[in-house]
């Protein structure tokens, strides 16, 4: 089963790198001492690197590459700016969106339903990435069909260097067919947790959501981020339900953003007239497919974002929405569909 797969690999990454992480502590203590018995090692003060002198170069490189993977905090503003797309797809009853700065960064949150015949996520990638080009990012914001169903194909068909997902086990076909693909291409896999920043190019990410303590469901654990760029931000909720809005909430962060990517398609079970307000965006955007059978978006959630004057656009009915950002922070909306 996928989950039992899943754990496997991570426990076989765990002791490979305990291993040779034993096997190079017992090389460097050996040197070491070889060196302080002929004097080629006089400085107590040698940092690991200076000492790392003295091991075969191969070593060298197996420890800085175990590494050279630490994320940490980072500015609350990217140090340099670029011009950037965010293109909230159209695939259907499900999530893509495919965020580009003019430096060539790329983001992919999401690759939508796996019973997409048409594989419209692949096609809008060839267009906008080139055929077989490089994406950054690749964040699958929570483990349900709709969300992670072309995945296995995007990790086939374009150069991911990084993948995150929310560590919470699913038993679907469409699950371990991913968890297949991120080990045959032997791409870099995180789990964020609350709390974390990274800087992708010209894009800061913040991490609000999953925390330390797994929820009952997947759409809970969805991975909550804001992307900023500049001025101009976007933040994604995933699926998560109004409970957790309203623990975000609790916390006190500043939320605000210039757009909301409405959470659950636009169900009622999310989008809280206070998590609405504190996010306070200029533009709403949701997700969804033309007459599906969750009847997205549901009228409830819409008439508390209309209430509080949020232009709302929506790919059921806009077909792929475009929010072209610019370097001063200005940006224009454009829907495919009018």
């Amino acid at each position: 089963m996928a989950t039992k797969r899943k754990k496997n690999k991570k426990l076989t990454k765990k002791q490979r790198f305990q291993l040779k992480a034993s096997f190079v502590l017992v090389v460097m203590i050996l040197c070491i001492m070889i060196g302080v018995v002929i004097g080629r090692n006089t400085d107590p003060n040698a940092s690991l690197t200076d000492k790392m002198v003295q091991l075969p170069n191969d070593l060298k490189e197996m420890i800085l590459k175990e590494t050279e993977y630490q994320p940490v905090e980072v500015p609350k503003k990217p140090v340099t700016n670029e011009n950037a797309t965010f293109r909230f797809l159209d695939i259907g009853q499900g999530d893509a969106t495919l965020i580009q700065a003019s430096d060539g960064t790329t983001i992919l949150i999401d690759t939508g339903r796996y019973d997409d015949k048409e594989k419209r996520i692949i096609d809008y990638l060839n267009q906008y990435v080139g055929t077989g080009g490089k994406i950054d990012l690749l964040i699958f914001t929570h483990n349900d069909s709709d969300h992670i169903g072309n995945g296995d194909l995007v990790l086939k068909y374009f150069d991911v260097k990084e993948v995150w997902m929310n560590g919470h086990d699913a038993t679907t076909k469409v699950y371990e067919k991913l968890l297949d693909a991120i080990a045959e291409k032997d791409t870099a896999y995180f789990e964020p947790k609350a709390g974390l920043t990274k800087t992708v190019g010209p894009f800061q990410l913040e991490v609000f959501n999953p925390t330390d303590e797994a929820k009952s469901n997947q759409n809970d654990d969805s991975i909550i981020t804001r992307l900023t760029i500049g001025e101009f931000s976007v933040m994604f909720p995933g699926d998560a339900a109004k409970r957790v809005e309203k623990q975000l909430l609790a916390i006190g962060k500043p939320l605000s953003s210039t757009v909301l990517h409405i959470g659950h398609h636009g169900s009622k079970e999310s989008s809280s007239t206070e998590w609405l307000t504190a996010v306070n965006p200029k533009v709403a955007i949701y997700s969804a497919g033309l007459n599906n059978t969750y009847h997205h978006p549901n009228i409830e959630a819409m008439e508390r974002i209309n209430a509080l004057g949020i232009p709302v656009y929506g790919t059921d009915i806009n077909g792929t929405i475009t929010v072209s950002v610019t370097k001063d922070g200005s940006y224009t909306v454009e829907p495919t569909k009018k």
